[in-house]
């Protein structure tokens, strides 16, 4: 994931302050430049979290970078995802568990749900496929494993398939 996307999945609360370091060297590596961000990307783990978090606050400010509300933090993190999973750097279904469960349950999705569930971002589609593998995965002993393995095969790419078109249609609306 890129410097956005790392950010926003420290917004949502999936990065702690430690990890901060790493998301200034990850800026210094897409050629984003300030004395604070040359600093915090120098900074490691075992350095005070107050110091780490003074110098990611000042190279925000330093670099006039917007941060995102939760959100849509929630939604930047998810799509970094879904390209980890394009580029074939994340498995898919440990990449959908990391979207499903830290990414987009990181903020109330659910709670502006209309109809069905994550409707609101239109991620209903998914969010049965998601629930449809594991429960193949979870109850798959009723079935012989050749059964099990084509639905499971079929599941995870219509999962992809959707996970696609999701992220096209965000990024038209301006994720």
């Amino acid at each position: 994931m890129n410097f956005k996307h790392q950010i926003a999945k420290y917004i949502t609360g999936n990065l702690t302050t430690i990890q901060l370091p790493e998301i200034g060297l990850l800026g210094l590596q897409e050629g984003l430049d300030s004395e604070s961000l040359i600093i915090l990307a120098g900074l490691n783990k075992n350095d005070n979290p107050f110091v780490i978090q003074k110098y990611f606050d000042k190279t925000i400010e330093e670099l006039n970078i917007e941060l995102p509300e939760k959100r849509q933090a929630a939604l930047i993190y998810a799509i970094g995802l879904i390209e980890e999973i394009e580029k074939g750097k994340l498995e898919i279904i440990k990449g959908v568990y990391e979207l499903k469960n830290n990414a987009i349950d990181s903020y109330d999705f659910f709670g502006e749900s209309d109809k069905y569930c994550y409707d609101s971002i239109g991620l209903e589609k998914f969010f049965g496929l998601f629930d449809d593998y594991f429960e193949i995965e979870e109850c798959g002993d009723l079935w012989n494993e050749k059964k099990k393995g084509k639905l499971t095969k079929e599941v995870k790419s219509e999962l992809i398939t959707e996970l696609f078109k999701w992220k096209d249609k965000i990024e038209k609306n301006g994720v």
